[in-house]
């Protein structure tokens, strides 16, 4: 396997490999941010490194892909890529995410309620409290990101209230982050899986 930066000279290429629809892609998106990585001189899938160190998303795109080749691959990002500690890896793909669950750890889980509208991202700070806690979550017109798992918060009773706190604020998104242990019980409040972080450890 070998990585190579997303370019002009190759973005076709890439874009045919990985079965991706042009529809819905930002071609100089890719070029800026996504590298791929080739296997027997084909795309295999790509990366992007986010803004936290050592956190990558991968895709595969519309590769067939199954537990043997998403470990073998990686495996190779893990040996190759230059980071402190454990290589950190967000996955948004449903068919990755069921594969991804039998071979490593889930950090936390990104789950929403709603209708996701990528143009919109929450920036803009506000507290709810609840409880006597006061729980800090961003949000923009139409949409709330809550991050339970950096704050700590896993009650139930909490964050049944914080749900129906936003829900009367009629948002047309809710995002919460939360621990894995908290993941059936928002599913019973009607949340689902967006994405989730996986800790790999060196091999």
């Amino acid at each position: 396997m070998k990585i190579e930066k997303i370019n002009k000279d190759n973005i076709k290429e890439y874009i045919r490999d990985m079965g991706i629809d042009i529809t819905y892609v930002d071609e100089k998106q890719l070029i800026n941010n996504t590298f791929g990585v080739k296997k027997d001189n084909k795309f295999l899938f790509g990366f992007v490194s986010l803004s936290e160190e050592g956190l990558i998303s991968i895709t595969f795109g519309d590769n067939k892909i199954d537990d043997v080749i998403v470990k073998e691959c990686v495996n190779f990002l893990n040996n190759n890529l230059a980071f402190d500690g454990h290589l950190s890896i967000l996955v948004n793909e449903d068919n990755l995410i069921n594969i991804m669950d039998d071979l490593y750890k889930v950090k936390m889980i990104s789950v929403f309620k709603g209708i996701i509208d990528s143009d919109s991202i929450p920036t803009k700070e506000r507290f709810a409290d609840i409880d006597m806690k006061s729980i800090k979550y961003f949000y923009s017109k139409n949409d709330i990101v809550c991050n339970l798992y950096a704050q700590n918060i896993q009650d139930e009773n909490i964050i049944t209230k914080l749900d129906d706190f936003f829900d009367n604020n009629n948002y047309s998104l809710v995002e919460f982050i939360i621990i894995p242990d908290s993941f059936k019980f928002m599913e019973e409040l009607g949340y689902k899986c967006y994405s989730k972080r996986y800790i790999v450890d060196y091999e």
